[in-house]
């Protein structure tokens, strides 16, 4: 045991804070306490379990932060977590932004559309977690009320009824089809069943039927019934929209080295959603404990969160902030619990199958060229043609599974695009700039491929490369490294791994080259002109609405016009002459 370690506790006071664990300055661990002076001491206690032998192992010093509460402590530890990233805690990702369902309540005539924010504002319903569920909730509103999705620009410019109103998704109110009262009043319904408000609902609805039966006015009757039972199908089919969800059944696996967790997002008593989540169990957490460390990253990414079910029966000890534990003994919450269980079961099998697959690759690379176990491998492809677009794609394989979050993928400067090895030495540069902890280089080519990047690399770190075989056969490609090469002809086993990164840095490659080409192909000719910017090109639209009239206006008046000198005029319609009129 580490006795200056234990002396540093000392030090500490009896109130609530954070501590971190270091070892050569870097963050092993961060953890928060009601009491940092009990906490921090426990972890030298003579009955430690493996994880705080391991931590104390590899830990050289120890710091803390106090707070004035349980509920800053709770804050400060994640924001740390998230900032420092220590590799011994648990870390959920954040979203960038989150689906809402949006109605612009400004317009006379609001529109619904799905729209992602940061930040909350007006006539947004959700969030929700999943972008397909917020188009399958737009969807089915639009089905009922017949509310409208078009754009606004779209909207004020029709003359007549477009192809929603006549597949009866549309009231069409774009050309005073329905009265801005009549349109309101089916806003006002679309926000009911966002907010969840079923029930109160199909009662309004339910009395306005029969109060037009008595008018005798059967068709309005009729079509509210119809509503009805378009209501009824997406209540049974649980599609349930309100503001923000305070529901979440958790489960979770564990084994030596993963954390398997599964979140059930419930909404009104209902199953909405299902997420999964891997994490390396680098201190061999048993399930109860791995829970604890999740919760409050899990709180903190859902501030609306104020219960969670689970199979354990949580300690109050155990958590900060006004959170509400559940062990459900039956009924459906205990039916959740159990498929958030099973599913995280599933989730260490599917990963495991996942290492299994790579096993022998893995072996290759600790016996051949000396890497560890949990290595960091990037793959590279160029896509494009000499003297046209060219970029370089990176793909990031860590942890037994691809990390997107690492993926990058670079335009190539046009005076080196003409050379594909180039282009390469200059992606391979410029991503270790970003990420230069890299245990293996892979690269999409040949021999030579290897030694140009190899030679002409900022840092030394060992490179292989892939190229295709006879006829470009998949499964007859050679493994190029620095103590030989590779027949996976011979060598089936080993090759799923480097053929796998190949096929991915390929599919990223061709995705971003294709964005790019589609981006370049909608740009304006004229752009293509030298010192001409889009300022310049709207300043011609603005003025002359058509490039025709730019074209055949007079120098002197042209110029005056845009403010452009008489030469660059002269310039532009010269070119359009060749562009466009030739």
């Amino acid at each position: 045991m580490n006795k200056d370690l234990k002396q540093l506790t000392n030090k500490f006071p009896n109130e609530p804070g954070i501590y971190k664990f270091f070892n050569n300055d870097e963050v092993l661990y961060i953890g928060k306490a009601k009491d940092l002076k009990k906490r921090v001491k426990s972890y030298f206690s003579a009955s430690q379990t493996y994880k705080t032998k391991r931590l104390i192992s590899v830990a050289d010093n120890i710091e803390f932060v106090t707070t004035n509460n349980e509920v800053d402590a709770l804050l400060l530890e994640q924001n740390l977590i998230k900032s420092e990233k220590p590799k011994f805690n648990i870390l959920l990702r954040d979203d960038k932004s989150y689906p809402f369902i949006y109605l612009d309540e400004n317009h006379p005539y609001p529109k619904i559309e799905t729209k992602r924010v940061l930040k909350g504002h007006e006539g947004l319903y959700g969030p929700y977690t999943s972008a397909y569920a917020t188009r399958i909730a737009v969807n089915q509103i639009q089905k009922v009320f017949k509310v409208r999705t078009c754009s606004d620009n779209y909207f004020k410019n029709r003359s007549r009824p477009c192809m929603e109103y006549q597949i009866g998704r549309c009231t069409a109110p774009c050309v005073g089809e329905i009265n801005e009262d009549d349109y309101k009043k089916d806003i006002e319904d679309a926000k009911s069943v966002l907010k969840g408000n079923f029930k109160d609902l199909e009662k309004k609805m339910k009395s306005e039927m029969m109060h037009a039966s008595e008018q005798e006015k059967f068709e309005q009757a009729g079509a509210i019934r119809d509503k009805l039972e378009q209501l009824k199908k997406i209540n049974q089919k649980q599609i349930i929209f309100s503001k923000g969800s305070n529901t979440r059944v958790v489960g979770i696996r564990t084994n030596q080295e993963l954390i398997s967790v599964t979140v059930i997002q419930v909404e009104s008593d209902r199953f909405v959603n299902l997420q999964k989540f891997i994490f390396k169990n680098h201190l061999q957490k048993n399930d109860y404990e791995a829970l604890l460390e999740f919760i409050p990253s899990l709180i903190q990414k859902y501030p609306s969160v104020n219960k969670i079910v689970t199979k354990f029966e949580v300690s109050e000890k155990d958590i900060f902030g006004n959170i509400k534990f559940l062990k459900p003994i039956k009924g459906k919450k205990l039916e959740w619990v159990e498929l958030a269980n099973k599913n995280a079961v599933d989730g260490l099998f599917n990963q495991a199958a996942k290492y299994q697959k790579y096993a022998q690759s893995l072996d290759f690379l600790k016996r051949n060229l000396d890497m560890e176990d949990e290595l960091t491998v990037v793959g590279f492809d160029v896509s494009g043609v000499s003297g046209d677009i060219k970029t370089v794609s990176c793909v990031n394989f860590s942890d037994s599974s691809f990390n997107k979050s690492k993926y990058r993928f670079f335009r190539v400067p046009m005076e080196i695009s003409e050379s594909d090895l180039d282009s390469l030495v200059f992606g391979v540069n410029k991503y270790l700039k970003s990420f230069p902890s890299i245990d293996l280089l892979l690269i999409d080519g040949g021999k030579t491929h290897q030694k140009y990047v190899k030679e002409r690399m900022d840092l030394d770190i060992p490179c292989v490369s892939v190229s295709k075989g006879a006829k470009r056969k998949y499964g007859l490609e050679t493994l190029h490294t620095d103590i030989g090469d590779y027949d996976f002809r011979n060598s089936e086993d080993i090759s799923k791994l480097f053929l796998d990164i190949r096929d991915e840095a390929h599919r990223f490659a061709l995705k971003n080259y294709r964005s790019k080409k589609r981006k370049e192909i909608k740009k304006h000719f004229l752009l293509d002109l030298e010192g001409i910017g889009e300022k310049t090109v709207n300043k011609i639209y603005k003025e002359f609405q058509t490039l025709e009239n730019f074209y055949n206006a007079d120098v002197y008046d042209a110029s005056k016009k845009t403010s452009l000198s008489e030469g660059k005029v002269r310039y532009i319609q010269e070119y359009m002459k060749e562009f466009m009129f030739k």
